[in-house]
Formats: C-alpha cells, sequence, structure tokens
C-alpha cells in the first residue's frame, strides 16, 4: 500500500495507513457507496471522509500503474491546487493506493469533513427555485473559469452550498470579468467536490471550452438555460446568443449520452 499524507496530518500517518482495512471491517459511517464508495471516520477529533474508488479493471491497472496519475491522487493533488487558487475545497489529507503483483488495483482519497448541501437539491429539485441561488452559482463558475479552472464534472451535485443567512447586497453586476463583481453579492459559498478530472490553465479558459464546461451542469431546461444566462450577463457576453449555443451543446452532449 502507497500512503501519501499531508504534512498538517503526519502525525496521523500510522491511523490513516489503516483506514482502507477499517472500511473492509464495516468500520466507520457509510455515506455514499454506489460506483465509489465513501466512508466517515473520527479520528482524534477530525471528521474524515475516505472515498474509495471503484477497483480498476486489467488495462486500467496497466494505464494507471505506468502512464497516468490515479483518480486518487489526482483528487489529492487538485484539491490542493484549487485551494491554492482561491476556490475552496475539502482539505486534501491523504490518498493511498493499493497495488496487487506490482500493478494499481484500488485508490482512496481522505479530506477533512466540509457541511453543505448539494445544490442540486436546492435548485434542481425545485420548481420555483431561489434565484438568488443561481446567480451565485453562476458567479462561481466565473470565478473558477476566472482561475484557469476547467472542473472535470461541473454538476449541480458537486456544488456544496452553505448559506450565511445574511442580505445580499444586490445590484447590477459589471460586464467586465476582471473586476470586483467576482466577490460573492449573495448569502451562499461554495465548496466544490469531485474535482480529480479538473484541468488547469493560466487565466480564463477559452470561450468554447467554458461553454463545454458548463454543459453538465443540469438537464433541467429552463434551470440550465437560466444559469448560462447569467453567466454570460456577468461576462459581458450576448445572453440571447449564449442561451442558443449551450442549449445546442447539451442536446449533443444529452444524444452522445443516449447512444452509449
Amino acid at each position: 500500500m502507497k500512503v501519501v499524507v499531508d504534512k498538517k496530518f503526519e502525525h496521523l500517518t500510522d491511523t490513516i495507513a489503516c483506514l482502507p482495512q477499517m472500511m473492509e471491517e464495516g468500520k466507520g459511517e457509510v455515506v455514499y457507496d454506489s460506483r465509489n464508495r465513501v466512508v466517515r471516520f473520527a479520528v482524534e477529533g477530525l471528521s474524515l471522509m475516505v472515498k474509495r474508488f471503484k477497483r480498476v479493471n486489467a488495462v486500467q491497472q496497466v494505464v494507471y500503474t505506468f502512464f497516468r496519475k490515479t483518480k486518487a491522487e489526482r483528487a489529492f493533488l487538485f484539491a490542493s491546487e484549487f485551494l491554492k487558487r482561491g476556490i475552496d475545497t475539502p482539505q486534501p489529507v491523504a490518498y493511498m493506493e493499493e497495488r496487487h503483483h506490482g500493478l494499481f488495483t484500488t485508490g482512496y482519497f481522505v479530506c477533512l469533513e466540509t457541511p453543505g448541501t448539494e445544490t442540486s437539491l436546492l435548485l434542481r429539485e425545485v420548481q420555483d427555485y431561489p434565484r438568488d441561488l443561481a446567480e451565485a452559482v453562476a458567479r462561481q463558475v466565473v470565478l473558477m473559469h476566472s482561475k484557469g479552472i476547467l472542473h472535470g464534472d461541473l454538476n449541480l451535485s458537486n456544488f456544496l452550498v452553505t448559506s450565511h443567512h445574511t442580505k445580499a447586497t444586490g445590484g447590477r453586476v459589471s460586464g467586465n470579468p476582471h473586476t470586483s463583481h467576482l466577490s460573492p453579492l449573495t448569502p451562499y459559498s461554495f465548496t466544490m467536490i469531485d474535482t480529480n478530472r479538473s484541468h488547469f490553465c493560466n487565466g480564463y479558459p477559452s470561450d468554447s471550452e467554458c461553454l463545454k464546461n458548463m454543459v453538465r451542469l443540469t438537464h433541467r431546461r429552463d434551470l440550465y438555460e437560466d444559469l448560462v444566462r447569467r453567466y454570460a450577463l456577468l461576462r459581458g457576453w450576448d445572453a440571447d446568443e449564449t442561451a442558443r449555443r449551450s442549449l445546442a451543446l447539451l442536446t449533443r452532449f444529452e444524444h452522445r449520452r443516449l447512444k452509449l
């Protein structure tokens, strides 16, 4: 087992190294169990979330052993990169990689638990969703893009939102993407999760890359169009043209998924 622990948590290395075995023994509190499994552990006053990625197939074993960083390692490294660029994400603690006969088989990512609610529950699942929250999501996407971040799975479930119960300042936002409008004007803050497929660049990605990045936000058409229109206004783009292009991208994306 390869175990890499962030310097801040090196004193927990022995305990962290035991977490995979503890998961196998059914210890901890299961939070999510589907393709991947997430289990919560209380360790010396800390609430640790341990994500065990799906076991890879034979081809992937070779790829991840010799040619590509594992999802666990990327989750660990990319979380640090998000934080470095000023975007909140759960504090990375460690990652671990199991090998069998020298080949990678399973990865684990450990981070501190972060409070928040999946934004999808408050927007996608609500008929009359809060417009100020939709505005906050659009601002968050602009903020990430302004920092050269293309989240690899930019769907609303990966925005953990916290409401601060304070009155928003309101007001129309400037179309200049380099001004202070990137600071939140709403009573919400976000923590981004599932970042291991992200991409990074210096400054804004291209306009087409930004639009393609948003295609996973939601399949609910009215909400999706609202979000991309708000994004367009924040970027100083034509909202009608942006909505037209974005809806066409969403349609193509959905057709490709159906074919698969």
